[in-house]
C-alpha cells in the first residue's frame, strides 16, 4: 500500500511539473527593427537597430563586391525594405531573412569596389561605416608622411673658452593614458604593435595584435576622448580592418578589438552558436523561385546580379542569394 501511494505521489509531482513548465512564457524573439542610411562627409554610415542586443558576423565577398553582415538568432521586421543608396562607394543596402531555423537576418551592402569598413556594436544598435576612397587615401598619406629633417642655419658667433653644456630633453616614443574613460595616445615613431599593447595594458581590453603591426610606425597625438573614438582614429589610416566591441552597459568602454589585414577580405568573428548546419555562403536553394516579387510576410532579399553585372536592388523571395 505504501509503495502504491509513493508511486502515485511521484506521478502527480511529474504531472504538476509539466503543467508548470508549459505555462512559462516563451523567450522573446530578437527583431531587427530598422536599417537607416545616415549622412556622412567622407563615409557612408548604416545604423541597424534591434529589439535586444545583437552581435554581427561580417564577411567581404567578391563578384560583385559586397559586404555581408549576419545577425544570428534575429528576425527582420515587416517594415524593413531594401534601399538604393548610390552614394560614395555604396550602391544599395539589402536586408531580409537568410534562414529560418535558427533565424538569421542578413544585411548586404553592395559596393562599387572593395573598400575598408568599420563596425561598432553597442547593445541594441550596430553602426556600419564604409570608408570612401578619398578619405582612406588621405589618412594613409598622413600616417606614412616622412618626418621633416633638421636643416643647418649659418650664424655668426664669438669664440669663448667657457664650456657650454647642451642638455637635450629625451623624447618619450610612446605615452598612453586612460583616466575616467578618456583615452589619449602620444606616439613618436612607435610601432603599431607597441601602441596597441600599451592600450591593452591601460584599458584592460582584449586586443588581438596581428602580424605586420610591428612594421607600421605611428607619429600622432590623439585624444583625450572616448576610447572607441580614439582607437578608430588610430587604426583608420593603418593597413588593417578593425572591429571595436563596446561593453553593453557602457558604450564608452572597449571590451575587445579584432584586426585583420585589409587584403584578407574577411573579419574573424566568433562562430554562430547553432545546432543546425548553416547553408553555404552565397548558396542558392533549389526551391528558390525566379520571380522578384515578395510573397512571404517577412522582407526577403533580392537576387544578386549574376556574373558581376550590376543592377538596381529588388526585393526577392529568398535572401540566400547573397
Amino acid at each position: 500500500m505504501r509503495r502504491f501511494l509513493r508511486s502515485a505521489a511521484v506521478r502527480l509531482g511529474i504531472a504538476l511539473g509539466c503543467v508548470f513548465l508549459s505555462t512559462l512564457p516563451a523567450p522573446a524573439q530578437v527583431s531587427v527593427r530598422s536599417v537607416k542610411v545616415l549622412n556622412g562627409r567622407d563615409t557612408v554610415e548604416i545604423e541597424v537597430e534591434a529589439s535586444e542586443r545583437i552581435v554581427p558576423q561580417t564577411q567581404v565577398l567578391s563578384g560583385p563586391d559586397r559586404l555581408v553582415v549576419d545577425f544570428p538568432n534575429a528576425l527582420p521586421s515587416n517594415q524593413l525594405r531594401s534601399q538604393s543608396v548610390d552614394r560614395g562607394e555604396v550602391k544599395s543596402v539589402r536586408v531580409g531573412l537568410y534562414q529560418s531555423k535558427p533565424p538569421v537576418t542578413r544585411l548586404v551592402v553592395d559596393l562599387r569596389s572593395a573598400r575598408s569598413y568599420q563596425i561598432f556594436p553597442s547593445g541594441r544598435t550596430v553602426m556600419i561605416k564604409v570608408m570612401g576612397g578619398a578619405s582612406a587615401t588621405d589618412d594613409s598619406a598622413v600616417a606614412n608622411a616622412p618626418a621633416k629633417r633638421a636643416a643647418l642655419v649659418a650664424a655668426t658667433y664669438t669664440t669663448s673658452r667657457e664650456p657650454v653644456q647642451v642638455v637635450n630633453a629625451p623624447r618619450t616614443p610612446l605615452e598612453v593614458t586612460f583616466r575616467n574613460g578618456s583615452l589619449s595616445i602620444v606616439a613618436n615613431k612607435a610601432t603599431l604593435s607597441e601602441v596597441l599593447y600599451a592600450v591593452q595594458q591601460r584599458t584592460g581590453a582584449d586586443i588581438s595584435i596581428p602580424a605586420g603591426a610591428e612594421q607600421e610606425h605611428v607619429v600622432a597625438e590623439l585624444g583625450p576622448g572616448p576610447a572607441p573614438e580614439v582607437l578608430a582614429r588610430l587604426l583608420n589610416g593603418s593597413n588593417f580592418n578593425f572591429l571595436i566591441l563596446s561593453a553593453p552597459d557602457n558604450p564608452g568602454h572597449v571590451e575587445r578589438v579584432v584586426l585583420s589585414p585589409r587584403d584578407s577580405g574577411e573579419m574573424p568573428l566568433a562562430p554562430m552558436q547553432t545546432t543546425a548546419q548553416a547553408p553555404d555562403e552565397d548558396a542558392t536553394p533549389a526551391e528558390q523561385p525566379a520571380s522578384d516579387v515578395a510573397a512571404a510576410p517577412t522582407p526577403a532579399m533580392p537576387q544578386e546580379p549574376q556574373n558581376g553585372q550590376q543592377g538596381p536592388p529588388a526585393v526577392g523571395d529568398d535572401p540566400n542569394n547573397q
